[in-house]
């Protein structure tokens, strides 16, 4: 056991240096003892439903001091190592407890998810390969299979790492935490008595505790619990868990989170909402521009009533999402404790509500389809982006600048005129894609035009509204945290630009020559890219105090590239139609 938890503290110790050493370590270690044979596979899934719920809602204290529940923590466990929430069908729970109780087994079974092709190179193994095992990165001679690649790419600056480079480095830390995770490694379960700073421990600090007879408690409370796992044995199992819930509960009840907290987050586990909500508002989208093309070739423009069957059934579908997207918010706050606009995931999914809501209100007050459509549309890309593997859904704690009122204020305002900034653009691209059919006794699609063009510049206004109240009052709040209201910091300077850009595009309302539905409806599509360098550009691209960038700038991504080529097709083949048709037919 010491030798295992020797390894455990070597692994940590070169996670944090960011080297691969300890796997080396590790095989000596692991190998050892495997001398005696095949090893017999674990029962699967041997918690009762009663013991896995009471220990899925049972607190732990992770690595950054935040309590939560264990099922939260073994089910981001899980994901990051196999890619699976539900791995060959076990419950996230029984799946990390049989991690730790039969880490023999689980050192050479196939776990560690493996998906890009070069790294399936390096490793030597088969293409259809998905999962390999951390046994199999070790070399006869002990020495880890990846090292040398490893340090190669760690050295290499972060915009110069090939795309194969980057996909090792994340294999690399998915070996290291499972290495850490079969060592029994990262959950603290057991509050230190009269901590001031409510600091739990890990089993293996139980030792360390002053109070020999608490200690004694623990260890038998987690043996009660360890070996009945083993043995299937659900009554010893339920009779650790007791007991360790009563010390949690004894000890240290100053930082346990309430049963209504604890209750939001295992919703949100176990419903993935903000994955869910984005097929209801796919579903709205369809509908919704169902009805609005219905509208412009049979209604001429003729706002709608709810008793009309398309419309109001994709009204209903949009509402009903936008409900549930709330909801799961909301709970997301009472689970953090804090307003959800602390990092790029949170910041997300509240900008695809503010676009939702923002395509709501105007929706209500134009009634064709357009304003709900597209914003359904939006919101659910803004979603499906929230999901992609950069940004981290993890709910962690406030670095200390946030830690205030201002948060809830500023970036709240400043987030939300996104979302109504976005709304605009997608209405700009309807009124750009409309203008494509541009002809004569086609009154309808002019109709369609005038009328988008004067939502669009209602939602620009307001969007822009916001971004200026957003960004006067960041400048009190940096104020009060740097000492100065404005510093030319990348994220001050480019809020000034994008306000400067939309409010350029909204004044060509009064210069004769520019008042056109084209010029509005071009600019503020285009507009949205000061928006996404605002916040994407500014936040992963460049470095300083709003930014979460350091050192090396990344690389920009292909799809820049690509948004920035369509958008342009779009803005050109439309102006050409405005530019030599006329609605009018020839005299």
């Amino acid at each position: 056991m010491k030798s295992n938890n020797t390894m455990r503290v070597a692994a940590m110790l070169v996670l944090a240096l960011i080297l691969a050493a300890p796997l080396a370590g590790l095989a000596q270690d692991e190998n050892a003892g495997h001398n005696h044979g095949p090893l017999t596979a674990p029962a699967k899934n041997p918690l009762s439903e009663n013991n896995r719920e009471i220990l899925s809602r049972m607190s732990m204290q992770d690595f950054r001091g935040r309590m939560k529940p264990i099922d939260t923590y073994v089910r981001e466990l899980s994901m990051k190592v196999t890619k699976r929430e539900n791995f060959e069908e076990w419950e996230p729970t029984d799946l990390y407890i049989s991690w730790v109780t039969n880490s023999h087994y689980w050192f050479e079974y196939p776990v560690l998810a493996v998906r890009f092709q070069g790294v399936k190179d390096l490793l030597g193994v088969s293409q259809e390969t998905k999962w390999v095992s951390l046994a199999s990165l070790i070399t006869p001679d002990g020495q880890y299979k990846l090292n040398d690649q490893v340090r190669e790419a760690l050295r290499t600056p972060d915009r110069d790492r090939s795309k194969v480079q980057r996909k090792l480095l994340k294999f690399d830390e998915r070996a290291q935490i499972f290495n850490n995770a079969l060592n029994g490694g990262g959950v603290r379960l057991f509050p230190i008595p009269g901590d001031k700073n409510n600091t739990w421990v890990e089993l293996d600090g139980i030792e360390q505790l002053e109070n020999a007879e608490v200690a004694q408690a623990y260890s038998k409370a987690a043996d009660d619990f360890l070996q009945g796992f083993n043995a299937a044995d659900n009554a010893r199992v339920f009779t650790g868990l007791d007991a360790l819930r009563g010390f949690q509960q004894q000890y240290g009840a100053a930082v346990l989170p309430s049963d209504f907290s604890v209750n939001s987050e295992l919703w949100l586990n176990r419903a993935h909402p903000f994955r869910n909500v984005t097929m209801g508002y796919l579903a709205a989208f369809v509908v919704l521009m169902v009805a609005f093309f219905w509208n412009l070739g049979r209604l001429k423009g003729v706002p709608y009533s709810f008793k009309h069957p398309i419309y109001l059934l994709g009204s209903l579908v949009f509402w009903a999402s936008i409900a549930y997207h709330l909801y799961a918010y909301v709970l997301r706050w009472i689970a953090s404790g804090r307003a959800p606009l602390s990092n790029g995931y949170e910041s997300l999914i509240f900008i695809s509500l503010a676009t939702a809501i923002a395509g709501l209100i105007f929706e209500l007050n134009d009634r064709k389809g357009s304003s709900g459509g597209v914003s359904a549309l939006l919101t659910m890309v803004i979603l499906a982006v929230a999901m992609l593997s950069t940004f981290d859904p993890a709910i962690g704690p406030l670095v200390p600048v946030l830690a205030s009122y201002w948060l809830n204020i500023h970036v709240t305002i400043i987030t939300g005129s996104y979302g109504f900034l976005g709304l605009g653009s997608m209405l700009g691209a309807l009124t750009l894609i409309l203008m494509l059919f541009k002809g004569p006794d086609r009154d309808h699609i002019r109709t369609a035009v005038l009328s988008l063009d004067r939502l669009h510049f209602k939602v620009l206004v307001t969007g822009l509204g916001l971004l200026s109240v957003g960004t006067l009052l960041g400048g009190v709040w940096a104020n009060e945290s740097w000492g100065r209201y404005w510093g030319w910091d990348s994220k001050e300077t480019w809020s000034l630009v994008t306000i400067l850009v939309y409010a350029t595009a909204i004044h060509f309302r009064w210069i004769p020559m520019l008042n056109r539905p084209w010029v509005l409806a071009a600019s503020g599509f285009a507009g949205i890219a000061s928006v996404v360098m605002t916040y994407f550009g500014v936040n992963y691209f460049l470095s300083g105090l709003h930014s979460y960038a350091a050192g090396d700038p990344m690389k920009v991504p292909d799809w820049v590239f690509i948004g920035a080529g369509l958008m342009g097709a779009l803005i050109l083949s439309s102006f050409l139609s405005d530019r030599f048709r006329s609605w009018d037919r020839p005299s």
